[in-house]
């Protein structure tokens, strides 16, 4: 009798830890991206991190139009369904592809080293760039890009996941926001907005 109460206790815990979890995504991701269309808070700015080669990646120097995107390697779900999307997009794009940095940025700088993130991002295509740095840089570029990211805590052991938000950015070689593109946006849009912007050039 004991062990079935200790059993409903923790499975009811584990729900609702998981449901305070997606709530609790889903409001952050809902507010910055509210914030971005009223225009209240334009996320943007160069960033100068770790590539994962191991060699510097500065932005301002790249001169390139940007996507990026930022996630954790240990991720699950969310950061290997967007890195499908950003290698089609990459495909798609063919020769323009080069004008273009497609970016990974982890907001796990504990456990997301240069040999992780390289791993990582190869395994989705050549052409993504995997950056990583220490917990005041990635704080740094995480804010003035208005990304929400919190370590969450697994059942009270040492294990962690991190709640952070789910969208694709677009800036311009000026490190300025362009546009954002939702988790469920077709590659096709993505790609039809970027070529749109080299043409412009």
């Amino acid at each position: 009798m004991i062990k079935k109460i200790i059993l409903y206790s923790l499975f009811s815990l584990f729900i609702f830890s998981s449901i305070y979890f997606f709530l609790n995504k889903d409001y952050y991701q809902n507010t910055t991206v509210q914030k971005i269309e009223n225009q209240e808070a334009l996320p943007g700015g160069h960033f100068k991190l770790i590539k994962q080669d191991g060699t510097v990646f500065d932005s301002e120097i790249s001169n390139k139009l940007m996507l990026i995107y930022f996630g954790f390697t240990y991720c699950p779900d969310v950061c290997p369904t967007t890195l499908i999307k950003m290698a089609d997009v990459i495909d798609r794009l063919g020769d323009d592809a080069l004008e273009v940095n497609s970016i990974f940025i982890s907001v796990d700088p504990e456990r997301d080293n240069v040999e992780i993130i390289n791993d990582y991002v190869s395994a989705f295509h050549n052409q993504i760039i995997g950056l990583t740095g220490n917990k005041e840089q990635i704080s740094n570029v995480a804010k003035d890009w208005g990304v929400y990211y919190q370590k969450e805590f697994i059942d009270g052991s040492a294990e962690y996941t991190v709640n952070h938000l789910d969208i694709i950015f677009l800036a311009n070689a000026n490190g300025e926001f362009i546009d954002f593109f939702p988790p469920k946006i077709q590659s096709a849009l993505i790609v039809e907005k970027v070529r749109n912007l080299i043409k412009s050039d």
